[in-house]
């Protein structure tokens, strides 16, 4: 029988909460006998190790930690902020790289946020770069020019991808096999570039969405060798959303165990405080609705409300706005190649949680 971690899991949550930890409850948990195998196990597998260090030393309470807890997590940190200021570097060497680039790009995700974390408290092992399916030819001629080749690091070496890997990751998935090139920066030996052209699981879009976000991109990302598009703050903020809920509801992303991960949905903790005010909430509603991505959004962004306790009157009038009628989904996991839909039964903010979310899925029939 599993043993009640409740008080771990509620310390988890608390300890990531870096704009606004709450002292006296932290204080309060860290009184009583903590597992702390269990809560660097989680902390280190969900990728909050610095977050988890900045917010104790912010609250003065690394003293009260387990010496070897602290330890580790300092060492994570530590180790982030290397990697942040190699990524800075790294992007810089992309923005010159694509400075002419004749096609239109967004880069994702990491390669943005990196920026609006404190220092080290958010890192990316890559950088995700969205373009138009049609256009992909013309990016990866471009990263081919740079001495980048498709491929997978094993064993700390980067292995080449057979051609059959690389047509059956463009024929069958909105991504191509990772362009990969060695830079030996400090935490940072080589550098992987994801070129995706699918905001889902499907290898083909069905709607113009990637189209209408890339026509919408900003030169939002500055780096010591010019700026870099990304999407524009409302779109960046819904393909965070997309992005989740693809990886939390598709059967496959359960059984490798990589669906569900704090790191996201602190990723939309961070924007829904910096940038969630009543105009930004509104144009937000209206650009959800425009690309019919009320599941996808309300899913991300309730998940978020939920594992932060965030009570912010835009955030709430925003989920009310785009709260689809059926919410059924919020529980599901879907299988598209076999045609299934599974649910469970456990409190989302448990489920996060579950080492064994597969075997805890139902089918419904």
């Amino acid at each position: 029988m599993q043993t009640d971690k409740r008080k771990e899991q509620q310390f988890i949550l608390e300890v990531i909460q870096f704009l606004s930890p709450d002292i006296l409850r932290l204080k309060d948990l860290l009184a009583q006998d903590l597992d702390y195998p269990y809560l660097l196990g989680h902390i280190l597998h969900h990728r909050m190790g610095a977050v988890a260090y900045h917010v104790l030393k912010q609250t003065g309470l690394l003293g009260q930690v387990h010496r070897e807890f602290r330890n580790t997590l300092r060492t994570v940190y530590e180790s982030h902020r290397a990697q942040a200021e190699s990524m800075q570097t790294a992007l810089s060497m992309i923005a010159g790289m694509l400075a002419d680039l004749p096609t239109p790009y967004a880069v994702l995700k990491g390669s943005y946020l990196t920026g609006l974390y404190p220092q080290g408290l958010r890192t990316s092992n890559d950088i995700d770069v969205l373009v138009n399916q049609e256009q992909v030819s013309v990016l990866t001629a471009r990263l081919k020019k740079n001495g980048f080749i498709q491929g997978h690091i094993r064993d700390e070496s980067l292995v080449p991808a057979s051609r059959q890997e690389i047509l059956a990751s463009r024929m069958n998935r909105g991504e191509t096999v990772p362009f990969i090139r060695p830079v030996g920066l400090e935490q940072m030996e080589y550098l992987e570039i994801d070129v995706n052209f699918s905001v889902d699981y499907k290898a083909r879009q069905e709607t113009d969405i990637v189209s209408r976000l890339i026509d919408r991109r900003e030169p939002l990302v500055r780096t010591a060798c010019g700026r870099l598009y990304t999407l524009c703050k409302t779109d960046f903020l819904i393909h965070l959303c997309l992005h989740l809920y693809k990886e939390a509801t598709i059967f496959s992303w359960v059984q490798m165990k990589r669906d569900q991960s704090l790191y996201k949905y602190c990723d939309i903790y961070l924007l829904i405080h910096q940038w969630m005010k009543a105009a930004y909430a509104q144009s937000l509603a209206q650009q959800i609705r425009s690309y019919g991505v009320q599941r996808e959004c309300y899913y991300a962004l309730n998940g978020t409300r939920l594992l932060f306790q965030i009570h912010k009157r835009e955030l709430d009038w925003l989920l009310d706005a785009i709260c689809p009628e059926d919410t059924a989904f919020m529980n599901e996991v879907l299988d598209p190649m076999a045609n299934r839909i599974y649910h469970y039964q456990h409190p989302f903010s448990e489920w996060i949680f579950c080492s064994e979310r597969v075997q805890n899925l139902k089918e419904r029939v």
